[in-house]
């Protein structure tokens, strides 16, 4: 068969290298920018101190407990496994310029306010971390159970119904769901369900203090994994720079269509199957271009919604925590404004993280200096300062596209076309390159069982959900603290040592959008 992979990002690269490398089918690439990979994004940095190095805008860390598919990519080609390093994860958040911060870097970042050491309300942060962790396991346990068309609570309304405080909603999860999917705050503790958040913070091995696995980070950046998929899939096969426009699928027989694609520049190319690899607003305006959209695809593709961020790149110290023993690989920024009453209302209309490139790419600062990036910067770093600017777009995992998420089956492979993104799942790298594989071995799928031959591929596509565990012991614990008075001196006091340990442990291990402040 031929067939059109459209997107150049990890789904599309997932995709195009199974179609390419392991069956005999045509695969053509098409790509509308004039770099691929998409938030496999590295780039030349040349700082104050005039030495080059690679440093990624976009996916940046992994791990090996959540990307178990794209890392049996990397045991297959020994020479990029060997590129794999050990990275951190740490958190930090910072208002109004220092005014309030706290680290997860160790004990003493914690309170690296010595005033904090007396704020009750920092006490209680750490305490309903603690509760969090323990009793958050029980609404997977519960959602399990309920009826498939049962979204459960939003996030919002699940922190309201048992009672968390707002030091715990404000400057921990918050704060930390936003950075994790770079989307605005906001919308994190009104729309976001409980169910995916909880769901892929157990993944991520988030609701326990022991037992989590290390980050990976790639030597050299992204970019390598990108040029060694392409350096297999012959040139002419390669269109950058090529938006497609339409697409028109016309039935030939019972078993097989033809689909006529058409670029931006009007060229037209056929194919017997195409995998829309790109987002689905971008998908969709390529299917009612070319005709119109089925009223399934409209219906579900319309559900998702997405933000813009721009991504600085940029050594301006100005866009990090004040104390630098608050400094971390990941830090939230935020301001506040004061109402009539004199009551400070923390703004949460945008997004704001700065990634510690020297920390987690183990970039030296002695030789180039401190190397950060910024998703959609409170104020303007000095433009001396700035090497970049670059514009991503993430998706809006609400409870309206998690129910899209779960029809898109639906749409799948009817009239010879596929889609595939991280938007289909958690919108994280491991996410976007398990759909592109599966897009793939659906097709590789077909096209066995119509020649009557086995399908071979490279290994298993596995899921990366963990299944849920019991916590009931210590879940109990924290439910006779709380109804005995949570805020009571006896709770905080059984607690204290535990956090501590907690968040010392905690700070190595927070996970980004895919470890990608892009996507």
């Amino acid at each position: 068969m031929k067939i059109a992979v459209v997107g150049s990002g990890v789904s599309g690269l997932a995709a195009t290298w199974l179609l390419n490398e392991f069956t005999n089918h045509e695969v053509h690439l098409y790509e509308a920018d004039s770099r691929p990979g998409g938030h496999a994004h590295t780039v030349s940095y040349e700082g104050p101190k005039d030495n080059s190095v690679n440093v990624d805008i976009g996916f940046i860390v992994f791990n090996p407990s959540t990307y178990p598919n794209f890392l049996r990519f990397f045991d297959i080609h020994p020479d990029l496994r060997k590129r794999i390093r050990h990275t951190d994860m740490t958190f930090s958040v910072s208002r109004d310029k220092g005014a309030f911060e706290w680290a997860g870097r160790n004990l003493s970042s914690v309170f690296c306010q010595i005033s904090r050491l007396f704020d009750p309300n920092m006490w209680l942060m750490v305490y309903d971390i603690l509760r969090f962790n323990a009793c958050a396991g029980r609404l997977l346990e519960h959602m399990e159970l309920a009826s498939p068309d049962d979204d459960g609570p939003t996030i919002g309304e699940y922190l309201s119904q048992e009672g968390y405080s707002k030091s715990f909603m404000n400057d921990y999860l918050i704060p930390m769901t936003a950075a994790i999917w770079s989307t605005p705050p906001a919308q994190c503790a009104l729309d976001f369900p409980a169910r995916t958040l909880i769901q892929f913070m157990h993944n991520h091995h988030l609701l326990q203090i022991f037992g989590k696995p290390s980050w990976l980070t790639l030597q050299g950046g992204s970019r390598i994994y990108v040029e060694r998929i392409l350096s297999k899939l012959p040139k002419p096969q390669l269109h950058l720079s090529t938006p497609v426009q339409s697409l028109v699928s016309t039935p030939i027989h019972a078993d097989s269509r033809n689909i006529e694609l058409t670029t931006a520049s009007g060229a037209h190319d056929y194919y017997d199957h195409v995998i829309l690899a790109c987002h689905s607003d971008t998908a969709l305006a390529i299917l009612c271009t070319g005709g119109g959209a089925t009223a399934d695809e409209e219906r579900i593709l319309r559900a998702f919604r997405w933000n813009k961020n721009e991504a600085v790149l940029h050594c301006d110290v100005r866009l990090m925590p004040i104390r630098r023993a608050a400094w971390s690989c990941w830090n939230f920024l935020s301001r506040s404004k004061t109402n009539n009453t004199g009551a400070k209302k923390i703004i949460n209309e945008v997004s704001l993280s700065t990634y510690w490139m020297n920390d987690l790419q183990h970039i030296p600062e002695e030789l180039h200096g401190p190397i950060f990036v910024t998703l959609n910067p409170l104020f303007d770093p000095n433009p001396s300062l700035v090497a970049g600017r670059y514009s991503y777009d993430h998706p809006i995992l609400d409870a309206k596209a998690i129910r899209a998420q779960q029809e898109v089956h639906i749409i799948q492979r009817k009239r010879g076309i596929s889609f595939a993104g991280a938007w289909l799942k958690y919108g994280f790298h491991e996410d976007g390159f398990t759909s592109g594989l599966r897009a793939a071995a659906a097709i590789m799928q077909e096209d066995a069982t119509l020649n009557e031959r086995e399908m071979h591929m490279p290994f298993e596509i596995v899921d990366a959900d963990r299944p849920g565990r019991k916590s009931h012991m210590f879940a109990a614990i924290f439910d006779f603290l709380h109804t005995w008075g949570a805020k009571t001196i006896l709770g905080l006091c059984l607690v204290t040592f535990a956090s501590g340990i907690y968040l010392t442990v905690y700070g190595t291990t927070l996970p980004t959008n895919n470890g990608d402040p892009s996507s």
